[in-house]
């Protein structure tokens, strides 16, 4: 199939991802903005993390999770057989949490009318909808005992399914209950268990940091870095002096456009932009469908709320702009050729248009595949593959310098 063999390419050319961005000189947000890294023996992915720790697997079933916590669920497969207990509203996602990300596939469903339109998808299931603000926790675990936590508090105005910011800060603490699920189920664990939550009903987990570790780093706490590689490597939890594990609060903020992405800024010029504006040194092009609400098309971090939201509607604007020039200049030789008649001028603007509009290439690759992702989600083709935000994780973690 055709979108396969596109997907094959970007995995294919994922393995020169380091090269590429040399050649080009552009950076990579997952190793070039941190003086510290984490171990290579610390997943920061879903699909390694998967693989490495397969006594904990059951984690990643969604279903398993619910039960787990005596919530009404079940299989997509087998609800209608139990419609007359269904009380809605519901919500249904894929099931496995390493072969999913974000909001991918994840409904509110408020009638049977609503969930007859997903009936045909396979490995998704349902529970009951969880009220309240979603919540996050990296929770460092040594042989099953909670050491240390960092909790992020999100958004209570949510765009979709996701937030468009994220309040990380050392006094933010998790529920006791979310704590007594994590000591019952992950015994003997040691590692990161990331838990998703609202209130007291988690979500999902994970058994690797937030974003890819980036969000720990940001914290810009070596002391905290370098116990988590004591954590993975030597099994041991430095307790120390709370001050020494402290970080100044920040927040992560989303940029969402409602707008087809055609064109994506250079690398370079993202980075020149960040630097005026004041962010901290890490921010992505981060691409998450949100379905009717558009799209999710880029990440930053800033310490002040006020400037960081400021930041965020001035880079959407921005954003939508781009996208509209570049539609109008494309358009601007179709007029020149059949309207004025003019086949000479409209190849020249043709091909200067298409010069200027090929600079979207000087990007990491992991951002145009991250966009093909979006695009290919938005017209309805899915796979059962990981979520392979494992490129990333093949990039930049096995070049860590420890």
């Amino acid at each position: 199939m055709f979108v396969d063999k596109i997907d094959e390419l970007f995995q294919n050319a994922s393995k020169y991802e380091l090269e590429w961005c040399k050649m080009l000189k552009i950076r990579n947000p997952y190793v070039d903005n941190f003086p510290v890294h984490f171990s290579k023996k610390l997943p920061l992915f879903d699909g390694p993390a998967y693989r490495q720790y397969t006594e904990y697997n059951y984690v990643y079933d969604k279903l398993w999770v619910s039960k787990s916590q005596n919530k009404k669920c079940g299989t997509l497969d087998e609800i209608m057989n139990e419609k007359d207990k269904i009380e809605y509203p519901i919500f249904i996602k894929p099931r496995y949490g390493h072969k999913s990300a974000s909001s991918k596939g994840c409904y509110k469903i408020k009638n049977e009318s609503e969930l007859k339109k997903h009936l045909h998808k396979k490995k998704v299931m349902w529970s009951e909808f969880y009220e309240g603000n979603e919540t996050m926790t990296d929770f460092i675990m040594v042989n099953g005992k909670i050491a240390h936590q960092i909790t992020y508090i999100y958004t209570q105005s949510k765009t979709s399914f996701t937030d468009e910011y994220k309040y990380i800060s050392p006094k933010n603490k998790p529920p006791k209950k979310i704590e007594e699920w994590v000591n019952k189920n992950m015994k003997n664990f040691t590692g990161i268990c990331n838990v998703q939550y609202k209130k007291n009903s988690i979500i999902e987990v994970g058994l690797r940091p937030a974003r890819g570790g980036a969000y720990l780093q940001s914290t810009n706490n070596d002391v905290l870095i370098k116990n988590i590689n004591n954590v993975v490597e030597k099994n041991v939890w430095v307790f120390l002096e709370k001050d020494k594990l402290n970080f100044k609060p920040y927040y992560s903020f989303k940029c969402i456009t409602r707008f087809p992405i055609i064109y994506l800024l250079p690398q370079q010029t993202i980075d020149i932009l960040m630097y005026i504006m004041g962010v901290k040194p890490f921010y992505e092009y981060y691409f998450e469908p949100l379905g009717n609400d558009g799209s999710v098309f880029f990440q930053f971090l800033h310490d002040d709320f006020k400037t960081g939201m400021e930041i965020k509607y001035t880079f959407e604007l921005l954003f939508v702009s781009l996208q509209i020039l570049f539609i109008v200049l494309f358009l601007i030789p179709i007029v020149l050729f059949f309207y004025f008649k003019k086949p000479l001028i409209a190849i020249i603007v043709l091909v200067l248009v298409t010069l200027l509009f090929s600079t979207k290439i000087i990007n990491p690759i992991g951002s145009h595949y991250r966009l093909w992702k979006l695009h290919k989600q938005q017209m309805g083709f899915s796979n059962d593959k990981e979520d392979d935000e494992d490129l990333l994780g093949s990039i930049s973690h096995d070049n860590y310098i420890n």
